[in-house]
């Protein structure tokens, strides 16, 4: 129990103070204890301070579109991405020619270089990606027309 020095109407008391709990306190006066009921807190604040931070929610309609929605698959000439990553290359642009199986792009995830393949054949009618972009998964590559 720490001790306290109190001093009422002129005279000095040694005074423990136990446990709080609640709005209960044990409080030791001389050889005495006993159990007295306080009408507000006497616990002190935590010494630890309590940080609040403003979670910022960025809107995604104002980024480039870097995902597909959960739920939704991409088209059947989509390709998408396997993993987030990074594009390291981009080997073709829209308009050009590639063969299924074709390698159309390069990206780095988890550290590996992964090739990125045509699903079929037919001409590429949109790349959504530029070499140095970090994507997630399922983010939408580049559409593949017949």
């Amino acid at each position: 129990m720490p001790d306290y020095v109190v001093t009422i109407g002129g005279n000095t008391y040694h005074v423990g103070v136990g446990r709080v709990e609640d709005d209960r306190v044990e409080i030791r006066l001389g050889d005495r204890t006993f159990t007295a009921q306080v009408e507000s807190s006497v616990r002190k604040n935590p010494k630890t301070p309590t940080i609040v931070r403003e979670q910022r929610i960025p809107d995604a309609s104002l980024s480039p579109d870097r995902t597909t929605p959960p739920g939704e698959h991409g088209g059947r000439g989509d390709i998408l991405s396997p993993l987030p990553g990074n594009i390291l290359k981009v080997m073709v642009k829209a308009g050009d020619r590639v063969e299924k199986g074709q390698i159309v792009a390069i990206m780095e995830a988890m550290k590996m270089e992964n090739e990125i393949e045509s699903p079929l054949a037919g001409v590429v009618s949109r790349v959504a990606v530029h070499e140095g972009d970090t994507i997630l998964e399922n983010a939408l590559i580049m559409s593949i027309g017949s």
